[in-house]
């Protein structure tokens, strides 16, 4: 092809050629001579090469790809200023003008020229100037169609008119639109420049995702957009609906982030609260250090005194380790110094998350949260759960598994916390180590050693440094000094809660040991029988005595330091079985069978009393001047539970049923049913049935237990659950009068109510609950499927799931009835009656509404409560909650643009429960 100026690589592509009137060999009189494109030469029908006298040239869909001479390719280079080769094709026709130097590409154009790829319905190069020229057309309804859209420096832009110079780099739209990050850029001309920056007029930027008719945007008369994807503007004004807001900002930098984290200013919640004044909450700064590493450092400041300040990271090398840490300290002032109700509180707070597989079988974990009172969860977290958190757990482990061997391995930190009574329990170390079970008897030959092949043994050892119910205002100065001198100051300033703890040190530690042996034997193909033995010792430095103090009339306990040994063990044999039952019902037509599964189980077990003598585990102490007695155990403290107290040959017994259901199905009646198919419906009646319960030879008194019974169903196939247990107690009570004060009193007697009253026993916990889960999105499961998943929009709900509620769903339900009845025969009965509810509801498309609640039929009272609506609203979310009474009674009202990149964009009226003086 002949390109004045530009060596191009055409590939054409079209439809039907362009007919017109001009004068040119035709077609298939074109040939082409020698062995590759680029030493080609074009000839026409009488072997004469074909020239610049023609004055142009149409190429259609069958034609083939031609080229010049190599010779005139040179020199086409030696003339032109262009850095690559251009490819281009279209699909209709390509025109070239020889005499004007034009080339001109008809339906559905592309080009390519380094990093810019274009493509428009209609595309004109000017070879002499080397400018480009692109715009779409109307078809035959009058539509605009085929609007250039090209891409540059991986950045996706579309214009109603674009002119772009080659020589230059530089270009000039009309109507140009282009996405960056989460945000559209409008503008009415814009001019693109060497370096990929781009200056607008009437320029316009809104994350509202129908740029052409946006809900709200930012608009400016000039702005730019710089090669490095931020936007700098000039005076702008919020729009609103087409409504302009009369607030002007004189100029505006707008971050579009690239992908992964980006560092920048974490905007705050701003409010009121009566007894600490004024607030700024969550202020701070993320910083993304690298793509392994980021910390973030926020806070929050009150207007009468109170603050919190808190450093987090979250790091993360793949496939190595990943975790995050964050630390957070508070003080919280309530009212003015001069107030009566006036507190002033201080808090901190550790939480800590790692995970590190360091090889297949060695892992690195922790997952911590430790904080220094309760106050932090009532008044410093913002976590609605941490309200009623009464309790804190950590560990952190290293785990082993030692190949090729039935051993692992666990070291670990262990921490418990009470927050109610401000204590904390830790074990620093502990070690257990963990023999899995093994069969030394599996490889026996010969008949009838069946149960010694079954038999196996496992083994267990743990170890730990542990101090219990320690003060959390002690956890820090024990952790620096476990000394004496630490209690002893404890001591000496009256702290009565540390008091309790037991001895001169805080720290107490031991080791246990665990064995197990055990088997199975099947009786007559029916019978399972399972023996088993049991071992545990345990090792300690410390034991306790006590002894009676006559001047002050009381037990004094003593630690006795050394090392003490102590031991239990237990046997116990179980034998269970199946047997099954099959009902019918007569006449039935559609042949309904019954089958019921029973589960019947018996077991003995024995243990003796280490309280005997012969132990030494026990010993008896005087409790009063008249010289009674009491027995106590040294180890009644100690870090490892001690042996327990009183002989046991106990024989335990159950029942478990399980109650099945088939019936013919209605489509097995049709004459044209295909017999090989399954006529037959099967569904569960009962899911479990069972009761059980023990008896203790040994026992002095009320040898037989109570009877625990337990159902659990579900019906309409699986849509409603039903539970049921309750504890029956086969012992009387009695009425007993004091003779000198006539005050009635009752007790449990050793007596059976089957021989006092005719029954078989009291009911002394009875419960039953219902409930149900419903979701809409199952009625519309179908046409959920076949749609396609818009990954845009999967991409930003992941972005910000913190906030997202999804509109698809158009109604659930969740509801819960139970019913509890206690009594101990001595106080009176108790009846509690709920029902609780959680669920939502679409009012409209676009409008949503969440309720979670309760109400207790007893006392007529609603329990927790909270109200949520939410509003779609396009680009923005409209949120309000609500708890209306509780603890927790609260209000939010937030309306904010869902875009992240906009978040600054945000209207709160809030009333927070932390707010309120506890």
């Amino acid at each position: 092809m002949l390109l004045a100026g530009l060596f191009l690589h055409s590939s054409l592509q079209a439809q039907q050629p362009t007919q017109d009137s001009l004068q040119m060999p035709p077609l298939d009189s074109l040939q082409l001579i020698g062995d590759t494109l680029t030493e080609g030469i074009l000839y026409d029908s009488l072997g004469n090469p074909i020239s610049d006298s023609l004055n142009m040239m149409v190429f259609s869909a069958d034609t083939n790809q031609r080229t010049v001479s190599q010779a005139f390719v040179d020199s086409l280079k030696a003339t032109s200023d262009l850095k690559a080769a251009v490819p281009y094709k279209a699909v209709d026709s390509i025109v070239f003008d020889v005499k004007s130097g034009m080339l001109m590409m008809y339906g559905s154009g592309e080009l390519t020229y380094t990093d810019i790829e274009l493509k428009a319905e209609r595309i004109t190069v000017a070879i002499d100037s080397q400018t480009l020229y692109a715009n779409g057309i109307k078809d035959s309804l009058d539509n605009e169609i085929g609007f250039p859209r090209f891409t540059m420096a991986g950045s996706q832009y579309e214009a109603d008119e674009l002119a772009y110079n080659f020589k230059s780099a530089k270009g000039r739209v009309k109507g140009g639109r282009t996405v960056q990050g989460e945000g559209f850029i409008l503008t009415d001309v814009a001019k693109y420049m060497e370096d990929g920056s781009i200056f607008g007029a009437g320029g316009k930027y809104t994350t509202c995702n129908d740029p052409d008719h946006p809900h709200y945007y930012i608009k400016s008369k000039k702005l730019k957009l710089t090669n490095n994807n931020q936007i700098i503007s000039g005076p702008l004004n919020l729009v609103i609906g087409d409504l302009p807001l009369p607030v002007v900002i004189p100029f505006a930098f707008i971050p579009t982030p690239p992908e992964g984290k980006v560092s920048g200013i974490l905007q705050p919640n701003y409010g009121n609260a009566q007894d600490r004044g004024y607030f700024l909450r969550g202020l701070g700064y993320y910083k993304a250090i690298n793509e392994y590493f980021d910390i973030q450092v926020d806070g929050d400041i009150y207007t009468r005194g109170g603050w919190r300040a808190g450093i987090a990271s979250t790091y993360r090398v793949q496939h190595s380790f990943s975790g995050n840490l964050r630390f957070q300290y508070g003080v919280q002032r309530f009212n003015e110094p001069s107030d009566p109700d006036f507190s002033r509180r201080a808090a901190w707070s550790v939480n800590w998350s790692h995970n590190q597989p360091i090889n297949p079988n060695t892992r690195l974990s922790s997952s911590v949260n430790i904080s220094s009172s309760n106050s932090f969860q009532r008044e410093i977290s913002y976590n609605r759960q941490d309200f009623f958190t009464n309790d804190l757990n950590s560990s952190i482990n290293f785990q082993k598994t030692f190949a090729n061997t039935p051993f692992s391995m666990n070291l670990g930190l262990r921490h418990q916390q009470d927050l109610n009574d401000g204590l904390m329990s830790m074990s620093l170390p502990e070690l257990t180590v963990n023999m899995n079970r093994q069969n030394p008897f599996k490889n026996l030959q010969g008949k009838n050693l069946g149960f010694l092949k079954q038999l196996g043994v496992s083994y267990n050892m743990s170890a730990r440094n542990r101090v219990q119910n320690l003060p959390d205002s002690l956890f820090l100065p024990v952790l620096i000094n476990p000394g004496d001198s630490v209690w002893t100051s404890v001591v000496e300033n009256g702290d009565t809660l540390a008091q309790r703890v037991i001895g001169s040190s805080f720290y107490q530690n031991g080791m246990e040991h665990r064995a197990t042996a055990s088997t199975q034997i099947k009786l007559f193909n029916y019978l399972n029988i399972s023996p088993s033995f049991n071992y545990r010792e345990i090792w300690l430095t410390e034991s306790e005595e006590q002894v009676f103090n006559p001047e002050t009339n009381s037990i004094e306990t003593l630690p006795v330091r050394g090392f003490e040994r102590a031991f239990d063990y237990n046997t116990s044999v179980s034998a269970t079985t199946n047997f099954y039952g099959i009902y019918g019902l007569k006449n039935s037509k559609k042949e309904i069978v019954f089958r019921q599964r029973f589960t019947p189980n018996v077991n003995y077990n024995l243990k003796p009393d280490f309280a005997a003598e012969q132990y030494d585990f026990y010993r008896t102490v005087q409790k009063d001047t008249l010289g009674n007695t009491q027995t106590y155990s040294r180890f009644r403290r100690a870090t490892y539970t001690g042996p327990s107290q009183g002989e046991s040959q106990a024989i335990g017994f159950g029942l478990s049923s399980v109650i099945e259901m088939k019936y013919r199905t209605k489509e097995s009646f049709d004459p044209e049913f295909d017999e090989s198919e399954d006529k037959y419906e099967r569904i569960r009646v009962i899911d479990n049935l069972g009761i059980s319960g023990n008896y203790n030879f040994a026992a002095d008194s009320f040898r037989l237990s109570t009877f625990n019974l337990r159902a659990r169903t579900s019906l309409f196939k699986n849509k409603v659950s039903i539970n049921a247990s309750g504890t029956l107690d086969p012992y009387a009570i009695q009425s007993f009068t004091n003779i000198e004060t006539g005050e009635i009193t009752k007790r449990k007697v050793d007596q059976y109510m089957i021989n006092t009253d005719g029954r078989l026993g009291r009911f002394t916990r009875a419960q039953i609950s219902f409930s149900t889960s419903l979701r809409g999105e199952e009625l519309r499961k179908k046409q959920v499927d076949s749609e396609e998943v818009d990954q845009a929009e999967f991409a930003q709900i992941q972005r910000t799931s913190y906030q997202y509620v999804d509109f698809d769903i158009p109604w659930d339900v969740r509801l819960r009835y139970s019913l509890s009845y206690t009594n101990n025969g001595i106080s009176e009965p108790r009846i509690v009656s709920t029902v609780n509810v959680d669920g939502s509801l679409n009012l409209t498309q676009n409008w949503k509404i969440q309720l979670s609640s309760g109400f207790d039929l007893v006392d007529m009272e609603a329990t927790n409560t909270s109200l949520q609506i939410f509003r779609n609203l396009h680009c923005w979310d409209m949120s309000f909650r609500w708890v209306p009474f509780g603890p927790q009674r609260s209000y939010s009202f937030v309306i904010n643009v869902r875009s992240s990149t906009l978040q600054a964009l945000r209207l709160t009226k809030n009333n927070f429960w932390q707010d309120r003086f506890q």
